[in-house]
C-alpha cells in the first residue's frame, strides 16, 4: 500500500477523540449467532460520534470519521488497510458565450462539458462532420472554430482531435434541443475551449453557413476550475477461521456527509449499522472471509466506490459471493426494510434471496433515491452480486432525525436482519454457495459520446 503523508499523526490525534467506552465491546458467544442481538446504545454512539467528526469529501472531518471506523473495526478484530485514492472536481464557468459576426440578434443557448477548459478563440466556423482524425484530413480547421456533430466518439475525443487538427475552439451540435449533463471524462492534455449547441441551432448555423458563406465568430468560457482532490475509504478484513472456502461477503456503507443537507445523517445511519453487524460477526466461526467497507467521497458521485471497484483484483472481485449496501437508514418509523438490486441484478441473487428471507421487503426498484449513493449499482456493475437495504421515507415524512434524537430500534432491527443473513453465508456448517455475477451494465459511467448516464 501506497505511503500517506501524515496518516499515522491523524490516526493518532483521531484516537484520542474516541469514546473509549466503544472500543471495549461485549464479545458475542460463537456459537450463539442466531440469538445475538445488536446494541442500541452502541449504535446511538456510533452515529452520534460520526454525525461530529465526518464532513465533506476530501476534508480533514472526512478523514476523522474513516479513522474512527477504521479504530472501531480494529478492536474487534479487523485487519484494515488505508485505500488513498484521488479524483478531479469541475466548477462550471461563469461565462460561456459565442457571437455570429452579422448576427447580432441571435440568441445562443449553449451547453456547457464538465472538464472543459477556459479560453477565448475567433475565426472562422468550419464544418468538420463527427469531428474524427478522418474528417481533419478533408478540411483546414487551423486558427478556426470547428462546428461538429455529436456521436461516433466520445466529447473528449472530439476535442483532442480539433485541438490536434490545430482549431482554435470547437462547437459540438447536439442531437436534440434538451442538454442533459455531458462530460469530457477526465482533465484533457490537449485542449481547447468548447460548448454545444442545440439540434436546431445547429441547423440555423449550417443553413446560413451554406446560404452566406462564410461565418465569422468569437466563442468565450471563463471562470471554469479543476482540482485534483484526496479521499480515502477504509478497507476491514476478518479472514476465515477455519477451512476457507476462498469466498467473502463484504459489507458498505459510507462515511462523508455535507451537514446541513435533509440527508445528512444517513451516513452515520448506515455506518453504525455496519459497524454493529461487524462486531457481531467477527467472533461467529465462518469459512467465508469478511470484508467491511467504508466508502469516502460518496457524495462527490460516489468516488470511493469507483475506485474501491479498481483497486480490487478480478480475481478478488470474483471471490465476493454478496456485498451488502447500507444507507438510507435512518429513524423512519413504521417503513419497513427494504431489500433492492443493484439494477439488472435482478431478484434471484443470493444477496437478495437471504435478504428476503430474514425478513427485508424486496422492491425492485427504489422510486426515489435522493440523498442515496450509487455504491450498490456500481458495486453491481464490476459483476458482483449486491443488495442495498433501505429504508424510504413515507410521503410528507420528515428527514432522519438528529443524532441525539435517534431512534436505535430501527438500526437495531438492521443490523440483527444483517448478521442473520451474512451469518448463514458464512457458517462452516452451509454448503459453499456457487459464484454468481451482476448482469448489470456500467452505472454512472459516460456513454459512448461522454454523456452522463442519469
Amino acid at each position: 500500500m501506497r505511503n500517506v503523508h501524515g496518516y499515522v499523526w491523524k490516526n493518532a490525534i483521531v484516537s484520542g477523540l474516541l469514546f473509549l467506552p466503544l472500543l471495549f465491546v461485549t464479545q458475542t458467544d460463537a456459537n450463539a449467532i442466531q440469538t445475538a442481538a445488536g446494541d442500541g446504545e452502541l449504535l446511538a454512539g456510533h452515529v452520534e460520534k460520526l454525525s461530529a467528526l465526518s464532513g465533506p469529501p476530501a476534508t480533514e472531518t472526512e478523514f476523522a470519521a474513516g479513522v474512527y471506523i477504521e479504530n472501531i473495526l480494529r478492536s474487534y478484530g479487523y485487519e484494515t488497510e488505508l485505500l488513498p485514492f484521488t479524483y478531479y472536481t469541475y466548477r462550471k464557468p461563469e461565462v460561456q458565450s459565442l457571437n455570429i459576426e452579422g448576427w447580432p440578434d441571435q440568441q445562443w443557448s449553449l451547453q456547457g462539458f464538465t472538464y472543459a477548459p477556459n479560453g477565448k478563440a475567433e475565426g472562422a466556423i468550419v464544418a468538420c462532420g463527427l469531428g474524427t482524425a478522418q474528417d481533419y484530413q478533408r478540411v483546414d480547421v487551423r486558427g478556426k472554430i470547428a462546428l461538429v456533430e455529436r456521436g461516433g466518439i466520445t466529447y473528449g475525443e472530439k476535442v483532442r482531435q480539433a485541438a490536434a487538427a490545430g482549431a482554435a475552439a470547437l462547437l459540438i451540435q447536439n442531437d436534440r434541443d434538451v442538454f442533459v449533463p455531458a462530460t469530457l471524462g477526465e482533465p484533457l492534455d490537449m485542449a481547447i475551449p468548447v460548448v454545444g449547441i442545440s439540434k436546431s441551432q445547429g441547423e440555423q448555423l449550417r443553413k446560413r453557413m451554406h446560404s452566406n458563406g462564410e461565418q465569422k465568430a468569437s466563442l468565450r468560457v471563463e471562470g471554469a476550475l479543476t482540482l485534483r482532490q484526496t479521499s480515502y475509504s477504509f478497507l476491514g478484513k476478518k479472514p476465515a477461521t477455519t477451512s476457507n472456502r476462498n469466498q467473502a461477503v463484504l459489507l458498505g456503507a459510507r462515511h462523508d456527509m455535507v451537514k446541513g443537507t435533509p440527508e445528512a445523517y444517513d451516513a452515520g445511519y448506515g455506518a453504525a449499522v455496519m459497524l454493529e453487524a461487524a462486531r457481531l460477526l467477527a467472533e461467529h466461526p465462518h469459512d467465508t472471509d469478511i470484508y467491511v467497507v467504508s466508502f469516502g467521497a460518496s457524495t462527490a458521485q460516489d468516488q470511493g466506490a469507483r475506485a474501491f471497484v479498481d483497486y480490487l483484483e478480478p480475481k478478488d472481485r470474483q471471490r465476493i459471493i454478496a456485498a451488502f449496501v447500507l444507507d438510507g437508514l435512518g429513524s423512519r418509523k413504521g417503513n419497513d426494510l427494504l431489500v433492492t438490486p443493484g439494477e439488472g441484478s435482478g431478484s434471484k441473487l443470493l444477496p437478495i434471496r437471504v435478504a428476503q428471507e430474514n425478513g427485508a421487503q424486496y422492491t425492485p426498484s427504489l422510486e426515489q433515491r435522493t440523498g442515496l449513493s450509487q455504491t450498490d449499482k456500481i458495486l453491481a456493475h464490476s459483476g458482483i452480486p449486491t443488495a442495498l437495504l433501505t429504508r424510504t421515507a413515507a410521503s410528507g415524512a420528515t428527514p432522519p432525525a438528529a443524532p441525539r434524537t435517534i431512534d436505535t430500534e430501527p438500526l437495531v432491527k438492521a443490523a440483527n436482519l444483517l448478521v442473520q443473513a451474512v451469518g448463514e453465508m458464512i457458517d462452516p456448517k452451509t454448503r459453499a454457495y456457487p459464484v454468481e455475477t451482476s448482469a448489470a451494465q456500467p452505472a454512472g459511467k459516460s456513454t459512448d459520446d461522454g454523456e452522463e448516464s442519469q
